[in-house]
């Protein structure tokens, strides 16, 4: 199954493979996203439940699941042709990135204590510059920002906040028009962040369900901007 929704002008989602879809977009100006890191790394399934008068479908925890293409090695050749790219999770997969580029670093833990997971996300970039760090509490349900579950849902097992994604777009130097690609589109943060800062979007997912969760979330995004 494939196909492409226009949302509006500047952005554009694509559902199936990116193997598919990334020569529509070769003249992309960037490449962000959250690609997996070849770990075969169990989630917990989702279960979306309808309930919501904003039409978004939360994630509930139900079971664990496999990320889809998790079980191969991470090849970053295809998207370094690319001008700019960045990588999360990349502390991951480094053994297979080029030499040089630079580290942003995402402090989620903001001074409390640690648990089982990750007190930090490293992201590399291939736009040089000095290593950088922001910091956004981003724990379970505590979470920090515009998606703190006062205000919002989790939409995505691994979704990121949208203040994270803006910061990495501006630290990479992308600038309003550019056009920006999340090959592993997920819930859409990253295209969120780069619409309000005046960029192109093109989101790829290969998932129908977090698919539709993104272009429900950009819809409702851009009826509350227009």
């Amino acid at each position: 199954m494939s196909r492409i929704t226009t949302i509006t002008e500047g952005v554009t989602l694509y559902l199936g493979d990116w193997r598919d879809w990334l020569p529509e977009v070769s003249n992309a100006a960037a490449i962000v996203t959250d690609q997996p890191y070849g770990m075969n790394y169990k989630i917990n399934a989702r279960s979306w439940n309808n309930e919501g008068l904003d039409g978004l479908k939360p994630f509930q925890m139900k079971k664990r699941a496999g990320i889809i293409g998790d079980d191969k090695p991470f090849d970053p050749a295809p998207f370094l042709i690319f001008p700019k790219v960045a990588f999360f999770g990349a502390n991951k997969c480094a053994h297979v990135l080029p030499a040089g580029g630079r580290w942003i670093v995402w402090d989620k833990r903001r001074d409390s204590t640690p648990d089982d997971h990750s007190d930090c996300e490293l992201i590399w970039t291939n736009v040089p510059g000095a290593d950088r760090i922001h910091r956004q509490k981003w724990r379970g349900i505590v979470r920090e920002g515009e998606e703190n579950t006062a205000r919002s849902r989790k939409l995505h097992p691994n979704q990121k906040p949208v203040a994270l994604m803006t910061f990495v777009l501006e630290q990479i130097g992308a600038k309003p028009g550019d056009l920006i690609v999340d090959p592993f589109m997920g819930s859409g943060s990253t295209g969120i962040a780069a619409a309000r800062m005046g960029m192109r979007f093109a989101g790829i997912e290969l998932d129908p369900a977090h698919f539709e969760t993104a272009r429900t979330r950009f819809a409702a995004e851009l009826s509350l901007t227009s």
